[in-house]
């Protein structure tokens, strides 16, 4: 009874996966909004502020939400804030295009976490969650290795038609991916669901007060950190070297295939590292790699799109030693507040760096990121390696989490009217 609609939702994931998200307008937003709207650049860094404050302001609360109600809900809130923003984006004028940017922003933040969970505990009742990081490691290659056809396509569209048509695109590419959610199983609860104070108030608790997975949440810190800084300041580094304009859309998909790689091959490379290797090297090399940006030497760029790798080999990891040492209740949350952390961490660091190139150049910023973030990851690494967790699997796992296809689900356990015996009043 429990097991075919587990085994259903494996089946669709990855076709949701990739189109939940189907957005052509990659390469060439920024032009849309300066041609159509003539919106200025600094009005388009605005745009991107708004971005990630509503990313911020979500990313927590919509965790909280999918452990609250259900992640099948929460993804289908999600699916439909896509579409709907695509279309104000594309059609809208005024501040309608910025409710389109805000409405990026709550979207992507609602998957955070809700997508992770649903994987995880779709594959736990199968008794199958050592299959989670791989296979959350392929979906996002997945997703990554569609993005990077869709950037290229999305421009070629836009030169033979106009800037608006890959934009609108994406709302109607994107629109089956509800469709697909909507005939997805919600995973089985055991016991209910608790409060959204309960789960927020737990879930933090348990993630500053555990040592082995804040330190794992550092990880995560340094590696999102360096893809940020790579993606923002590229542009200025290529150009340094003279590459010409229109080849910037080719690096842009080249790193988007090497995230890609590295999520494909996240499985087997932490199964020959080693979880202790793995932490170890991945978020030190990623940092270290921005060291190339102060190179004069072109060569050295192969060197700075590391961080692409680096980013999709640890998430997985990190996702998946975080699920493993909470419960159901909480799970979304967790993952939710690790990227919430690391996205916050960006918006008080990238600000900083900015003056420091304004001020002292380029060069002088790469190194001090590179030596700073190398250093953070160096500590996170010391207190998780002594933290006495540092396993896969924790010693004891979470109370009320084993729930499997041999035991008899709950009655009412998939809906969140079932009374909790521990929800706050």
């Amino acid at each position: 009874m429990l097991r075919e609609p587990m085994e259903r939702n494996l089946r669709m994931l990855g076709w949701w996966w990739w189109s939940r998200w189907f957005w052509l307008g990659e390469g060439v937003f920024v032009v849309f909004l300066l041609e159509e709207h003539g919106i200025t650049v600094g009005q388009v860094l605005l745009f991107e502020a708004v971005w990630a404050a509503t990313v911020l302001l979500v990313e927590v609360p919509s965790g909280i939400l999918a452990d609250r109600f259900g992640r099948k809900r929460l993804l289908l809130v999600a699916g439909a804030v896509s579409v709907a923003g695509f279309l104000f984006f594309g059609l809208g004028t005024g501040l309608l295009v910025l409710v389109g940017y805000a409405a990026f922003g709550i979207a992507d933040a609602s998957y955070s976490g809700a997508d992770s969970a649903l994987l995880f505990d779709t594959l736990k009742p199968l008794e199958r969650s050592n299959e989670f990081e791989p296979r959350l490691g392929r979906l996002n290659g997945l997703l990554m290795t569609g993005f990077a056809v869709m950037t290229v396509t999305g421009s070629l569209m836009a030169e033979w038609t106009s800037l608006r048509v890959p934009i609108l695109l994406s709302a109607a590419l994107t629109a089956p991916s509800l469709l697909i959610m909507w005939r997805m199983a919600e995973p089985p609860t055991r016991g209910g669901r608790s409060s959204i104070r309960a789960i927020g108030g737990t879930a933090i608790t348990r993630l500053f007060k555990t040592r082995s997975m804040w330190s794992v949440v550092l990880f995560q810190v340094v590696v999102t950190e360096t893809i940020i800084l790579m993606a923002t300041l590229q542009q200025p580094v290529l150009m340094a070297h003279g590459a010409p304009i229109w080849s910037l859309g080719i690096f842009i998909a080249a790193q988007m295939l090497v995230g890609a790689a590295g999520s494909w091959l996240a499985g087997p490379i932490s199964e020959r590292l080693g979880l202790r290797w793995l932490f170890l090297i991945m978020p030190l090399a990623s940092a270290l790699s921005l060291l190339a940006g102060a190179s004069d030497m072109p060569w050295t760029y192969a060197l700075f799109i590391f961080p692409a790798a680096g980013f999709h080999l640890i998430f997985p990891h990190a996702s998946g030693f975080l699920a493993r040492r909470v419960t159901e209740r909480e799970r979304a949350t967790v993952i939710s507040l690790a990227s919430m952390i690391a996205s916050a961490t960006s918006v008080v660091i990238t600000p900083l760096l900015g003056l420091l190139v304004d001020r002292r150049g380029l060069d002088t910023a790469f190194v001090t990121a590179g030596a700073g973030l190398a250093a953070l990851s160096l500590l996170a690494y010391l207190a998780w390696v002594t933290s006495d967790d540092t396993s896969r699997d924790p010693a004891e796992p979470p109370a009320n989490d084993s729930l499997s296809i041999l035991d008899t689900p709950l009655p009412g356990a998939n809906t969140p009217e079932v009374a909790d015996t521990e929800r706050a009043t």
